[in-house]
């Protein structure tokens, strides 16, 4: 009994440090962004997410049996487990072989400050793309599924008529739409261009009937 407690204890452990739950905001504070009638301006939702490598540039090699290996610039290399360095590729990165394409993880290595990304085999490196620097890459954190179980906040936007902009917040539990809960809220831009609600606050820089462009000062509260 004791063994078996402690295997599903480990087991537990193991699966958590899949992917790691976090709640996000976006977009980000500051930024400016554009979007049609319609689509979301601002969203909270909780959800897996896991780290990833985006190489800023493309690279090739010629490798053992007779593969071509790759690296494709702006295409995000993710984990599959927190900390593994270990990342997958989204693409074929092994082009042109004996064997046919085929889609080798690619791990990142530290070795006395030579930082290299580096297609492993059984029978060692096919390839390593070496001294790479901060400028080289960058890492960001991917949402692989949102928490259906969560509390999601979403503010739309839903048009203009004149200088009144209307908008549409809504709230989801369970994946379920909280009917109850969603309201239509509208400022008029006369009186100014920032916009606050529940907690959320952002600025209006440009729209018309089709867009609107805006930046977010604060996200809603936690």
């Amino acid at each position: 009994m004791i063994y078996k407690s402690l295997l599903c204890f480990l087991l537990g452990v193991l699966l958590s440090n899949v992917y790691a739950s976090e709640r996000e905001n976006i977009p980000p504070i500051g930024k400016e962004t554009e979007v049609y009638m319609g689509d979301r301006m601002v969203e909270q939702r909780t959800g897996k997410f896991t780290y990833c490598i985006v190489p800023n540039f493309n690279a090739q090699k010629d490798g053992p049996n007779n593969y071509v290996y790759l690296i494709k610039k702006d295409i995000p290399l993710c984990e599959e487990e927190i900390g593994s360095k270990k990342f997958k590729s989204p693409y074929e990165n092994a082009v042109d072989g004996s064997y046919g394409n085929m889609s080798y993880d690619v791990v990142f290595r530290q070795e006395n400050g030579n930082k290299k990304l580096c297609f492993p085999t059984w029978i060692g490196d096919a390839y390593c793309k070496e001294n790479l620097t901060k400028d080289d890459y960058k890492v960001t954190k991917k949402l692989v599924e949102v928490e259906k179980d969560s509390f999601q906040r979403v503010i739309e936007y839903a048009g203009k008529k004149g200088s009144i902009v209307k908008f549409i917040y809504s709230e989801f539990k369970d994946d379920m739409l909280r009917g109850a809960f969603t309201r239509e809220f509208e400022v008029d831009l006369n009186d100014g261009n920032t916009v606050a609600y529940k907690g959320c606050i952002f600025e209006v820089i440009k729209v018309n009937n089709a867009i609107i462009r805006y930046k977010v000062v604060r996200h809603f509260k936690n």
